[in-house]
């Protein structure tokens, strides 16, 4: 199961946990940024949502059919501004949400 996150670098401060809620949002390329996710947690993260921090609603799933294994990073693109930022691992288990996360171009998103 996932630990909760307790790191974040770079323009990225958060921090707590919650859960989820209703209809998924998608991004156009045109309107994000990269955010290089390093995953130090022990498990392989599957799944990465978004959600407006002032909504419950989620965005579809970041990572798409990518993963981002123990000890690894990948890039993702998401739009810039201000995030609530859900991840699970494969098991849709350990569910962590960081709360009120800063995203701009050049972000780094240290999980552990």
């Amino acid at each position: 199961m996932l630990r909760a996150v307790r790191h974040f670098t770079a323009l990225l401060p958060l921090c707590a946990l919650l859960a989820c809620a209703s209809a998924p949002r998608t991004f156009a390329d045109s309107m994000t940024v990269p955010v290089r996710v390093v995953n130090r947690t022990r498990d392989t993260i599957c799944f990465l949502y978004l959600s407006p921090i002032s909504d419950d609603s989620w965005s579809e799933d970041v990572l798409g059919s990518s993963t981002v294994s123990e000890g690894a990073s990948r890039t993702v693109r998401v739009p810039p501004g201000n995030w609530d930022i859900r991840i699970e691992n494969c098991q849709h288990e350990g569910s962590s949400i960081l709360r009120g996360a800063r995203i701009a171009r050049g972000s780094t998103l240290v999980l552990q």
